[in-house]
């Protein structure tokens, strides 16, 4: 990509816009920045251009996106926290002004093949798994981690050489505005119904996901879940070579090309030889949930040459300590015989679902509400009637969900996270559980999910036993 001189104008100045203008900046291109906040707000990520400019030489328009912003440049990169519908983003597509994503831009560059992991749960546990599965084959110098879980791809591209390979986290916010973007393997782990508040219809956001193997030829593959029929046809929109994963048992069928479960052991089959990955007591993250996680990792391991002595190795030796795993089924504290789990990220209806289904043999009393992103709560109407003996609400953006689940439990309403804990505390027994997972994002009371789950440890923490 072809940067020198170009004007550029960058949209959205956090992780991925101040790594994405970083990156342009040292490939010569001329950086413009915008952003609707105001330069108090911004003054940390101000601070980090400083580091790698001199002052005035990048030009910037905070506190809204004026109309200069966009006069004379060469194309728009967009972080992925901004919509692509605000009127100066419609400005410029009407005046035919290309808009890249970052990672697009970055992956232009990249020198590194990429492993591509998106769906609507599980892609950051996944990305860890994947990549402590490519680690320990050791076919590649680094194995580098980056996108959505963290680190823009942008921040890690100048580093990368071709004996390098990239495990990436994609969300549909990153692959929307992507163009050419190719990676080797790409993973779909599900599809249901999320960040509407964005995409306006399921089928804007199945589009977005589609992106992600879009470009890939018959040289490439796609992993894809086949336990979930909502992305089946996934498979007919590429031409890469289609992988399944499926949580359920494969009988004698010499051309499934994948991993699967039988009973308590996880296999790989290709060409008809079966391989043993592990046993479902080797899995180092709790929930049934990361059965699928697992055996998506564990295909890409597979295409990639991983034997099965290396993933049970892989597994057996995992960091279950990375940033990106905390609020996920996170187990706080027993008190009195009453588990609580921080399950803070689980953002939208189908993780609430997950999480539920791996919960066995007890109750529930759940926590759940937070800013709504278009949810359809109807799928958990079943589940919550069988396995919920009781659910606080807790947030600005309630009232669908209790309209949902009136009839299937009882709900009670929580104006802060510390009186949420104690309603749930007093409604659970001795070999309960009490679950965190809102099932919504947190902007309505918290700055992102990780405030909102180390408030609900707080208030864990701080209740006492009645013994």
């Amino acid at each position: 990509m072809q940067l020198q001189g170009k004007r550029v104008t960058v949209f959205g100045l956090n992780r991925s816009g101040v790594a994405a203008a970083k990156l342009l900046h040292a490939q010569g291109a001329s950086v413009l920045l915008t952003d609707k906040r105001t330069s108090e707000a911004l003054s940390a990520e101000i601070a980090m251009l400083n580091e790698f400019s001199e002052p005035g030489e990048i030009e910037k328009y905070l506190g809204g996106h004026p109309a200069q912003c966009i006069d004379d440049i060469d194309f728009i990169v967009v972080s992925p926290g901004v919509p692509l519908d605000i009127p100066i983003l419609c400005e410029a597509q009407a005046q035919n002004i290309p808009i890249l994503a970052e990672l697009e831009v970055a992956a232009r560059m990249c020198p590194a093949p990429i492993v591509a992991i998106t769906g609507t749960k599980g892609k950051s546990t996944t990305t860890l798994l994947t990549a402590a599965i490519l680690k320990e084959c050791r076919k590649f110098h680094n194995v580098c981690i980056a996108g959505n879980i963290g680190v823009p791809l942008a921040a890690e591209v100048q580093n990368l050489t071709n004996q390098d390979i990239v495990v990436l986290e994609a969300s549909s916010f990153q692959l929307e505005s992507t163009i050419t973007f190719h990676p080797l393997v790409s993973v779909v782990l599900n599809l249901s119904r999320d960040h509407l508040d964005r995409h306006g219809t399921m089928s804007d956001y199945r589009e977005a996901k589609q992106k992600i193997s879009a470009n890939q030829t018959e040289d490439d593959w796609m992993v894809l879940n086949g336990s979930d029929p909502s992305i089946k046809d996934f498979a007919a929109s590429t031409a890469a070579e289609v992988v399944y994963f499926t949580d359920e048992v494969v009988r004698e069928v010499p051309s499934f090309s994948g991993t699967f479960r039988d009973g308590t052991q996880l296999l790989a089959q290709r060409d008809g030889v079966r391989d043993r990955i592990c046993d479902i007591k080797d899995i180092p993250l709790p929930g049934a949930h990361n059965v699928q996680n697992v055996l998506a990792a564990a295909t890409v391991g597979q295409i990639l040459g991983v034997k099965g002595t290396q993933i049970r190795t892989a597994l057996r030796n995992f960091d279950t300590s990375h940033p990106a795993l905390v609020h996920a089924f996170e187990t706080v504290r027993r008190v009195d015989g009453i588990e609580f789990i921080n399950d803070s990220k689980a953002t939208n209806v189908a993780a609430v679902k997950a999480a539920l289904e791996s919960i066995e043999g007890c109750r529930v009393v759940l926590i759940m509400g937070g800013y709504d992103k278009g949810n359809d709560y109807t799928p958990l109407c079943e589940i919550v009637r069988n396995r919920v003996k009781a659910a606080v609400m807790l947030g600005e953006y309630t009232r669908q969900i209790e309209k949902t689940l009136v009839d299937t439990t009882d709900i009670v309403k929580a104006g802060t996270m510390t009186e949420a804990v104690q309603i749930a505390y007093k409604y659970a027994s001795a070999g309960d559980v009490v679950l965190l997972s809102p099932a919504n994002a947190s902007f309505d009371m918290y700055t992102d999910y990780r405030a909102r789950g180390v408030a609900f440890k707080d208030a864990v923490h701080a209740l006492q036993s009645l013994d």
